[in-house]
C-alpha cells in the first residue's frame, strides 16, 4: 500500500532563512511557505502510474514566485543530501516523475496544489528508487531584465522514496567508537545498507555491565540509509557511563529485517578526542 508522509513544514526564506539560501536580501520583507508533505514513501510494482499533489502555501506577508523541478540526490556519510542534475544517480525516480504546474505567483494567503505523476517503467527491477520534487523561488520580476532586484533563494526539497517490487533488505553495523567533542562523549555508529533498498533507523542505546542493563541512552534517530551507502549517527553518552567495565550496546530495528545488534567497550581510555 502507498504510504505519504503528510507532516508540514514551515520554510522562512530571509536574511537569515531556512533551507538552501543562495542569495541575499532586498528589504525587510520574508517570505514564509508551509509545505505538505516534505517525505512520500511508495510502493509500487513495474508498470504501475501514481499521481497525488504537494500542498504549498504562502503563510507570509508577500507574494512569492516558485519554480517546481525534479532532481536526483544522495546522502553523505552524515546524512547531509546532495543534490544533483536528474539522471545522475543510477537508480534514480527522478526521470519518472513530472510535476505541474512548474512556475506559479503565490499571493499571501493562497494555496497551491503542484501535482505529480510518477510513472514506473515496465521494466523496473525491484529496487528501491528516490528522486525529489524541489520548489524554488524565483524573483518576482525576472522577465524584465531592466529591474535590478536583489532577492532571497530558498530551495525546499520534497524528498521521495519509490520501492518496486519485492527488493532484498540487508544492512550491518560497521563500526561503533566512543569519541569526545567539546568535553561531551558520544557514541559514533556506522551503519551500511548492503540490500536494494533504503530502510530508516529505529532502536536504542543501552548501557551494559556483566550482561545487565544498567542505563539507558537515546534512542537512535529516524532517518534514512539508502541502498549501497553507509551512514554515521552520533548518540549522547553524557550520563556517568565511561568505565572500563562497561559496554554500550546498540539495538538497531529494521522493519523487515531484523535487529542488527553492536558494543563497544566504554573505557575512557580509549576515546578519541575530536576537535
Amino acid at each position: 500500500m502507498n504510504e505519504v508522509n503528510m507532516t508540514a513544514r514551515t520554510i522562512t526564506i530571509a536574511a537569515a532563512a531556512l533551507g538552501v539560501i543562495f542569495s541575499s536580501v532586498p528589504t525587510d520583507a520574508d517570505t514564509s511557505l508551509d509545505v505538505s508533505p516534505i517525505r512520500i514513501t511508495l510502493k509500487m510494482n513495474a508498470g504501475e502510474e501514481y499521481t497525488n499533489s504537494v500542498r504549498v502555501l504562502n503563510s507570509g506577508q508577500e507574494p512569492t514566485r516558485l519554480r517546481a523541478y525534479v532532481e536526483d540526490w544522495y546522502l553523505d556519510e552524515v546524512g547531509t543530501p546532495v543534490f544533483q542534475p536528474v539522471g545522475t544517480q543510477k537508480h534514480t525516480a527522478s526521470l519518472w516523475i513530472n510535476a505541474a504546474p512548474s512556475d506559479f505567483l503565490l499571493e499571501p494567503g493562497q494555496t497551491e496544489y503542484v501535482r505529480y505523476t510518477i510513472k514506473v517503467p515496465k521494466g523496473a527491477e525491484d529496487y528501491g528508487y528516490h528522486g525529489t520534487l524541489i520548489l524554488e523561488t524565483l524573483p518576482l520580476n525576472r522577465a524584465d531584465s531592466s529591474l535590478k532586484q536583489m532577492f532571497v533563494q530558498g530551495r525546499i526539497a520534497c524528498m521521495m522514496y519509490v520501492t518496486v517490487g519485492d527488493p532484498r533488505k540487508e544492512g550491518a553495523i560497521t563500526a561503533l567508537r566512543t569519541i569526545q567533542r567539546e568535553g561531551e562523549n558520544r557514541l559514533q555508529v556506522q551503519v551500511e545498507n548492503t540490500g536494494d533498498t533504503f530502510f530508516r533507523l529505529a532502536g536504542e542505546l543501552s548501557i551494559m555491565q556483566g550482561g545487565q542493563v544498567v542505563g539507558q541512552g537515546e534512542g537512535l534517530p529516524d532517518v534514512p540509509v539508502l541502498p549501497g551507502a553507509r551512514r554515521w549517527i552520533e548518540l549522547d553518552l553524557s550520563g556517568d557511563y565511561m568505565f572500563a567495565n562497561y559496554l554500550a550496546r546498540v539495538s538497531i530495528d529494521i522493519e523487515g529485517m531484523g535487529i542488527l545488534i553492536g558494543e563497544c567497550n566504554l573505557d575512557p581510555e580509549k576515546v578519541e578526542l575530536i576537535r
